[in-house]
């Protein structure tokens, strides 16, 4: 009764009370530009989930596997292998199998003693969108299926749908079956796994703007660690000096929000318009005048409006052991790293993967904390 007398006021004076505002971005997440003062090591197209297996460092680019190989003051890329289905996750294990989600084909697991092991499903439910893996040892492998109901492909429908059939599951591939234990269920598309401290596994979890922790050994109800964030999640990488790397991908805004709540116009939206051209976040934007809010609307004498929402972003925040942001590096509104989905700590640098703008940049030591 109180909830609704305090609606109807809110209603009636015209402020929000249904939590459609999104957090600024400041304290240790104050914009710079340091992600675009980063130095970039590679162009390409659509890169994705930079991993580092043992001695090498991997990454994907559609349905394409590419080893990456330092070359001067940059990097190479030469396919190792192509699948049938674009590449949503990578994961390396200490003896240096690789698991591969596919997009819509679940997860095949590349070198090791389970070598051309294909993980379909889990105890029964297809994974349709694996975002993420995690080796907790050779034989037993977390994975993060992101929707039970779309593909990584169709992302966006997830979210403008308003699903959270996501969840995530333990494998025990030296089974048999192939036994699988869900950790957590109902989730809004986890995006990323880490692994945490005491027995515990942390999970993104993008559209509830979040990270939580979760038992890595049997279903319980997942407990924020980390809440709202002003743009979505994406993957998870330990920090060599201690603490995490935290991706997120595009920024939250208030039309965004406006509009998941609006029911009738988010319904004919999803089911007339090309996905492309929602008033959604994406990797990347500002390429077409198709796009909402674009032209005269979102920049007057060829300079940003600060005012005019951006639906991509570049975001790379750095967090202590219990995931308390500590430092952050941005490129923003009309920076051109965005869309980091993926990240990696190797050799004393932080490595970021920009899949919106198809780039790889290394972040100095100067950057660390």
């Amino acid at each position: 009764m109180i909830g609704a007398l305090k609606a109807f006021y809110a209603g009636f004076r015209g402020f929000d009370e249904v939590g459609s505002t999104v957090p600024m971005m400041d304290g240790p997440l104050k914009p710079n530009t340091a992600l675009d003062d980063a130095q970039v090591l590679l162009k390409l197209p659509a890169v994705d989930n930079l991993t580092a297996p043992a001695g090498g460092l991997v990454c994907s680019q559609g349905t394409g596997l590419l080893r990456l190989h330092t070359s001067g003051y940059g990097l190479t890329a030469a396919v190792d292998r192509t699948f049938t289905s674009d590449i949503t996750c990578l994961a390396a294990d200490p003896a240096g199998a690789l698991a591969i989600g596919l997009d819509g084909r679940g997860v095949v697991i590349q070198g090791g003693r389970h070598d051309r092991v294909h993980i379909k499903d889990a105890d029964g439910e297809i994974l349709r969108a694996p975002t993420a893996a995690l080796f907790l040892d050779s034989d037993t492998l977390i994975v993060a299926n992101g929707s039970a109901e779309f593909t990584m492909a169709d992302w966006k429908r997830d979210l403008m749908n308003r699903r959270s059939s996501g969840s995530i599951w333990r494998v025990a591939l030296g089974s048999q079956a192939r036994d699988a234990t869900p950790l957590a269920r109902n989730l809004a598309f986890p995006y990323g796994l880490a692994p945490g401290s005491g027995g515990t596994v942390l999970a993104s979890e993008a559209w509830r703007h979040r990270v939580v922790t979760l038992d890595a050994s049997t279903l319980t109800v997942p407990r924020a660690v980390l809440s709202d964030l002003p743009a979505y999640p994406a993957r998870i990488a330990t920090a060599a000096g201690g603490g995490y790397w935290l991706a997120l991908f595009a920024p939250r805004n208030q039309l965004v929000e406006f509009v998941l709540r609006e029911e009738a116009y988010r319904r004919r939206m999803v089911s007339d318009i090309d996905p492309a051209y929602w008033i959604a976040p994406a990797f990347s934007s500002g390429a077409s005048f198709l796009e909402p809010i674009q032209g005269g609307a979102r920049k007057k004498l060829n300079m940003l409006k600060p005012w005019s929402p951006s639906w991509s972003y570049g975001l790379v925040v750095r967090c202590d052991a219990a995931m308390r942001p500590l430092a952050s590096c941005h490129s923003r509104a009309g920076g051109n790293i965005h869309g980091v989905s993926s990240l990696v700590d190797v050799g004393g640098a932080l490595l970021v993967g920009a899949k919106g703008s198809g780039a790889i940049v290394r972040l100095e030591d100067g950057v660390r904390l």
